[in-house]
């Protein structure tokens, strides 16, 4: 009989998101720390307003950045999926792949389109997400007929077990 091996299992750090994430808060933060730092500084020694044009442009604009960030949907989304995950709140498909659409190496496309027992996915190379994205291109595993064991949670690929030849 032939055994499945697990080649795709999400974690909190799948494809470097979390830690892509606290990177760009991380910078958000400091900057805002910063340029309320050096504007407090600079209103205590009764510098001109002039002088503190650089640091409230840098307060303005970390403030910016962490608004469109949307640290919190993306944190939730994680945590969602993770959830789904380990509370088993996932659906399971098992089948031959049928691959409809493949995504270039370069984007610019839809992403692969893959078609397990009836269920379609798209695996998009360039989406921001824990869940499995290794497009054809880059390395995926969901090529034309691998026989595969797909757990999934509103479309997003959670784990993938393909049947070893």
């Amino acid at each position: 009989m032939s055994e499945f091996v697990t080649v795709f299992e999400i974690t909190r750090n799948s494809n470097g998101i979390f830690a892509d994430v606290l990177f760009r808060l991380l910078i958000g933060v400091a900057c805002l720390i910063g340029g309320l730092f050096v504007v407090v500084r600079k209103w205590r020694r009764g510098a001109g307003a002039a002088s503190r044009i650089a640091p409230l442009f840098l307060i303005v604009w970390s403030l910016a950045w962490l608004y469109l960030h949307d640290f919190p949907h993306v944190f939730g989304h994680i945590n969602k999926l993770l959830n789904a995950y380990e509370e088993k709140k996932y659906q399971v498909v098992e089948g031959l792949v049928e691959v409809l659409h493949q995504q270039p190496a370069t984007g610019h496309a839809k992403g692969d389109i893959v078609v397990v027992n009836g269920k379609q996915f798209e695996v998009n190379y360039f989406y921001a997400t824990p869940a499995y994205h290794n497009t054809l291109a880059h390395g995926g595993v969901l090529g034309r007929d691998v026989y595969a064991r797909i757990y999934y949670y509103n479309g997003e690929i959670l784990r993938i077990d393909i049947r070893e030849r």
